[in-house]
């Protein structure tokens, strides 16, 4: 798919579901080694997944919503994610930890908020993200949320 703006609203959908997902499987911990331990290290091993998500996610959006954008740390999500995919062995799950509870929170923000713009600037396509509300992919998306950033804005 050609990188254009038109073509991003999934992408950028992915990448929120994935962080829905991380603060659901991080969300009773707050030690970083109860965390990777838990449950024979499957929600630490789970969140690395996600992770790679949100940085592949993040490298095939497109250079024009990214430069709209400069808030998002678009090369830390991809850099993260190639660390986390190709030096497995040898991650800190302190940083893994401190990303998915205090920085993750504030990309998801951004990322509701972009949304929120471009569907209002008809960048992304209305009935496409309406498509994606209800859709039990997109479950860990706060679709509500969204929508009041869109009528805050009206």
């Amino acid at each position: 798919m050609l990188q254009n703006i038109t073509n991003d609203l999934l992408y950028v959908l992915s990448i929120l579901e994935s962080i829905g997902k991380l603060q659901k499987y991080s969300n009773d911990y707050n030690d970083p080694e109860i965390f990777f331990n838990a449950n024979d290290q499957m929600p630490f091993n789970a969140s690395l997944s996600l992770l790679v998500n949100i940085g592949e996610a993040s490298g095939k959006i497109s250079k024009e919503l990214k430069d709209k954008n400069l808030d998002i740390p678009w090369k830390i999500l991809k850099d993260f994610r190639n660390r986390v995919a190709h030096d497995y062995m040898n991650l800190d799950i302190f940083i893994v930890f401190d990303v998915i509870k205090n920085r993750l929170p504030g990309i998801k923000e951004n990322f509701e908020k972009i949304i929120s713009i471009e569907l209002l600037n008809e960048n992304f396509s209305k009935e496409e993200y309406e498509a994606c509300i209800g859709n039990r992919y997109y479950k860990h998306v706060d679709f509500e949320k969204i929508q009041n950033k869109n009528r805050d804005k009206i």
